[in-house]
This record gives structure tokens, sequence and C-alpha cells, in this order.
């Protein structure tokens, strides 16, 4: 009814405000109010997320994703489900993710959130591998394209491939130096050597 819709409403204006606590006590109120509301689970969720409540956020974005069928916001619920330890339960919310069902953006979101995954079990080379499988060299850059690139620098750095990490941050912050810590981490590879290769390190530098 109508005091759904309002209070509603209220609670998207205080997420849009980044006021993720009002968005949250907003949220619940309206949740009791229309509980099968698909849209009010998915506005809550994404609070919760935001907030770093991490459990509730994955009750609320599941029952989004149970009550719309959509896979939208698997990216940010399998976030959720690696904040808690469950990796492998992330992995399989990324793989519900194909590329003919949702916007080119949530698709990236998946493979750097089971890329993550893959990581947190210490399967770099498979995360290296996923992030590859993604165009990475669009006409156009955007967020989701930075994201990606930042995301394999981190995994090649975590290989040892400093020079290709570099190149990869050396690019997000060539973009847009304020997404991320992209142009930090570049010039923190400036001085590394790769694994393995020949010679003693120049320390005078």
């Amino acid at each position: 009814g109508p005091i759904a819709v309002k209070v509603f409403a209220d609670a998207a204006a205080a997420f849009a405000e980044e006021d993720f606590a009002d968005a949250i006590r907003l949220g619940e109120q309206s949740k009791h109010i229309a509980l099968r509301s698909a849209a009010i689970r998915e506005l809550l969720g994404l609070a919760y997320y935001r907030a770093g409540k991490y459990k509730e956020a994955a009750r609320e974005l599941g029952a989004f994703r149970r009550i719309s069928g959509s896979v939208d916001q698997n990216p940010v619920l399998a976030d959720c489900n690696r904040a808690l330890g469950r990796p492998d339960r992330a992995l399989e919310l990324c793989d519900e993710v194909s590329r003919d069902r949702v916007p080119e953006a949530v698709y990236y979101e998946a493979q750097i959130v089971a890329a993550g995954a893959l990581g947190d079990g210490g399967n770099i080379d498979a995360a290296i591998a996923r992030l590859e499988s993604l165009d990475l060299d669009p006409e156009t850059a955007r967020e989701h394209h930075l994201r990606a690139w930042y995301a394999l620098g981190d995994a090649l750095e975590r290989r040892g491939r400093f020079t290709q990490a570099r190149g990869l941050f050396e690019a997000v912050a060539g973009a847009d130096p304020d997404l991320t810590d992209a142009p930090r981490r570049a010039r923190r590879l400036a001085g590394k050597r790769e694994a393995g290769s020949a010679g003693p390190q120049n320390k005078s530098r």
C-alpha cells in the first residue's frame, strides 16, 4: 500500500545519501509491511552490505534472488559469502551469472568476485585465468573494466609477476586515479624485480 511505498522511497533516499543505518531502519520497516517485495529486499540487502553487515546482507539478497529469480545481485551476495568464509558458495553464485542474462558490468563483477574466492583458497592461477577470460581491451574502458584490471593486477602481484601487475595498476591509475589505490600500488611495484629474475636487486634506488 501507500505506506510501504512512502517508507521504501525514504529508505531509497537514505541509501542514495549513503546513510546506510537509516536505509536499514526504513528498509526493515517497509519489509514488514511488504514481505514479498523483491525491491525492498534488494535495497535492504545492499544497505546491510555497504554497512559491512554481511550475514544480514546475505539473508536479504538471498531472499531477493529467490523472490525475483534475478541473478543481478549474485556478485554482491557472493562477496558476502566470501566475507563469511564460504568461498565455495561464493563461486557457485558467481557461476549462476551467465553473460547473456545480465548487464555486462554485473558479469564482470561476478568474475572479479569469483577470482577473489579462488584466491582465498590459494588458487591464484585459476583466479588469473578467470579474469583473463574477460575482454580486457575494450574500445572504451568503463568502471567494470578498470575493476577487472585491478583484480588481475592484484592476482599477478601475488604470483610474483610484478611487471604485468604494475602495468595494470598504471592503466587503472591513468584512467581513474581516485577509483582505487592503484597509483600507490604501481609506485610500490616500481622497485620490485620479478620472481626468479637474474641478478641482485639494486638496493641503492
